[in-house]
């Protein structure tokens, strides 16, 4: 009989979820795509545009408020992309170099937390 975590191993880092399948042998190829995928990241949002395109992503996810007639597929559905946009984050912060714990990338300092000053910006 399977374990209680069976089924789960997809919440878990990629290398504790490799480990737990036994995977082993791809886990620093994994490690380094990881990492090359989070470098790209960052050099994306960091530049000007990509903290325009951020700005619109939040303001359609995050900063969104529903009421409170909402239907629950509804709220699943933004709280899916709300999630995405947390993702990323974590990653854009994991590419430049910034520590990052937990699921949702709201460390201060963040690169989710960060403000963009596009009218002081030259």
């Amino acid at each position: 009989m399977p374990g209680p975590d069976t089924g789960w191993d997809w919440l878990d880092a990629p290398e504790r979820a490799s480990a737990a399948r036994g995977n082993g042998a791809t886990d620093r190829s994994d490690t380094r795509h990881d990492q090359d995928l989070a470098l790209a990241f960052a050099r994306c949002f960091q530049s000007r545009d990509g903290r325009r395109v951020w700005r619109h992503l939040r303001g359609l996810t995050v900063d969104r408020v529903l009421g409170p007639d909402v239907s629950d597929a509804a709220l699943r559905y933004l709280e899916g992309q709300r999630q995405l946009i947390h993702h990323i984050a974590r990653l854009v912060d994991r590419g430049a170099g910034r520590p990052v714990d937990g699921v949702r990338a709201t460390r201060p300092g963040g690169f989710f937390e960060q403000e963009d000053d596009e009218d002081n910006a030259g």
